[in-house]
């Protein structure tokens, strides 16, 4: 087990490196992803609790309403409390990216190695060979794409490999013991990331029917029942706090996040598509391309590898039915879940009669609430990534041992190297500007408002990191492109004319009283900092931007020469 815990330590090593020596200086993803949301989660949740606060609601976002948000990657910002004391989030974050594809690794070597066991029996050569399976699972390109996208707690995907495992345990054995033990990973697997936890269900399920048909001689399935059912209220339990805390703040009018049916379904169809042709097609190829079809730096990888595929399809042919079936099956449950609700082929949908053909995954949608909240059905392909692994080490059991080694090679390259997902993965710099300071020392309250206003919503996310700094409420929130206090205000819907926005509701001149009045507006509202940071506008826009802010709000209090001009606004009662 040592030899597993550093072989996957050293692979974790290699997907997320340099961080691990440079845990303070750049975070794991793409700036324009969702980096900067998350290294935010990480800072607030740790200031919720220090002050003895469930982070459950924030007046830092939207301003000046106090809204309710539950941080998605809450478990990754609770389990990285230490690192973040000592060295802050940004090492936190870096810390989760790490340990979620270390655990990744070592949970699928241990569910590989449990599965070979009961194929060719323990032994060195049956712990080696295992390494195939965390290979194809924690380098999977799904994942790496995952962490170049900022994501952290779509990563946590240890907790299906571990789950199945301790499934697998109980039904050799229904014990009390592994009931309980398969019920509290399963709910640790669900708090840490609903996704995963859904997955470890779908897999339980796929697991015992096909033990039922294939090897229904082998399960004591008259002492199954009681032990199972008490794993589940134990797993239940656990859960519930949890899930009920999350659901409240999605169901809320003042909720910052909001997931109903109609927003979910949408997500699917127009945005969350999977590609049959991204399972198969090597190198950058992104279908569909959220960069060019909305801007986004966002990527949906879904390649499963030809040389993973053709290694589980010679295992499949080579294993006995009772022991390939699970893993087939699980390959197939998975692959189609993971093709979302409707067949998307080559760029568009696949019509028959001008209708969409359905699948299964529609079904479930419409009919088990827990679906409705699955807005990106291609994350199924982790679990086609694992069943894959476990069929292509069944077929090279029996082959020479050299093998083995050359085909845990022939995943990783593939994986790093022939895929659509970007390694060596890219890093946002981490800087802190020095207005900062200058808004942390001013002991007088009040909000800021960052400029510009129309960037992409993840892009001007970086926002919400400075304000880790500042501690300044700010009005702009997760999703929301323009938040209500900048909407109605004259002189940002002048701004954003100035940055390139179109307005309809602008009127058709704007002269400097009426400038000044809506500048005092803002300090009325209790807004203390307004913000323009130069080198996110192009020069010409830019001009425009100083020339109203100094004729709104006179001179600018403070130019930092470092790429920020800062006014301060005279406190004001709001009317």
């Amino acid at each position: 087990m040592r030899p597993a815990a550093l072989a996957t330590f050293l692979l974790a090593t290699l997907i997320t490196w340099p961080t691990l020596v440079q845990p303070t200086a750049s975070i794991i993803g793409h700036p324009g992803n969702d980096v900067w949301n998350h290294v935010w989660g990480y800072w607030w949740v740790w200031q919720e609790l220090k002050a003895g606060r469930a982070p459950l609601a924030t007046n830092l976002m939207h301003f000046p309403d106090v809204s309710r948000l539950f941080f998605i990657d809450t478990f990754g910002a609770i389990l990285t409390l230490p690192v973040q004391w000592l060295l802050g989030p940004v090492a936190a974050i870096n810390a989760v990216v790490f340990l979620c594809f270390w655990s990744a690794g070592f949970a699928a070597w241990m569910l590989g190695r449990h599965v070979l066991t009961t194929w060719r029996g323990a032994g060195p050569v049956t712990d080696r060979l295992a390494m195939l399976v965390a290979v194809a699972f924690a380098a999977s390109p799904h994942l790496v794409a995952q962490a170049y996208n900022g994501i952290t707690e779509t990563l946590f995907a240890a907790g299906l490999p571990f789950t199945t495992l301790a499934i697998l345990r109980f039904l050799e054995r229904p014990t009390l013991r592994r009931a309980l033990v398969a019920g509290g990973t399963g709910a640790v697997s669900v708090i840490a990331n609903f996704y995963f936890g859904l997955f470890a269900v779908v897999g339980a399920v796929v697991i015992t029917l096909t033990h039922a048909w294939a090897r229904r001689d082998r399960v004591r399935w008259r002492g199954l029942p009681l032990p199972a059912i008490a794993g589940m209220v134990v797993g239940l339990a656990l859960v519930a706090p949890v899930l009920l805390a999350f659901a409240s703040t999605l169901d809320a009018s003042d909720a910052i996040v909001h997931r109903d049916e109609a927003f979910v379904l949408q997500s699917l169809m127009n945005h969350n598509m999977t590609d049959v042709v991204s399972l198969f097609h090597p190198g950058k190829f992104y279908s569909p391309d959220l960069k060019a079809m909305t801007g986004e730096d966002l990527l949906i990888v879904t390649y499963l590898g030809w040389t993973l595929t053709l290694l589980a399809g010679l295992g499949f042919a080579t294993l006995r039915v009772e022991d390939g079936v699970h893993w087939a099956a699980w390959v197939g449950v998975f692959g189609v879940l993971a093709l979302g609700p409707c067949l998307y082929v080559g760029g568009a949908y696949v019509t028959v009669d001008d209708h969409q053909v359905y699948l299964p995954f529609y079904l479930l949608f419409k009919a088990i609430p827990a679906f409705q909240r699955i807005s990106h059905p291609f994350r199924f392909v982790m679990g086609v990534q694992l069943g894959l692994g476990l069929l292509a080490v069944g077929g090279l059991a029996r082959r020479p041992q050299w093998t083995h080694g050359v085909a845990v090679l022939l995943v990783l390259g593939e994986s790093l190297l022939g895929s659509p997902a970007p390694w060596p993965l890219a890093t946002s710099v981490v800087t802190m500007p020095a207005y900062t300071s200058v808004l942390r020392d001013d002991p007088t309250p009040g909000a800021v408002v960052d400029l510009p206003i129309n960037v992409p919503n993840l892009e001007r996310a970086v926002y919400l990191y400075y304000q880790t700094a500042h501690d300044r409420p700010s009005p702009y929130s997760l999703n929301e492109p323009l938040p209500p206090i900048l909407g109605r205000s004259h002189l940002t819907r002048a701004i954003l004319v100035a940055e390139g926005g179109q307005l309809d509701s602008l009127p058709p001149s704007l002269g400097s009283l009426d400038l000044v009045v809506a500048g005092r507006a803002f300090s009325r509202l209790g807004v203390r900092y307004i913000v323009v940071h130069e080198r996110m506008y192009p020069a010409e826009r830019l001009a425009a931007v100083l020339t109203l802010l100094r004729t709104a709000l006179g001179p600018e209090t403070l130019d930092t020469g470092e790429g920020e001009v800062v006014w301060r606004l005279e406190s004001k009662e709001a009317s």
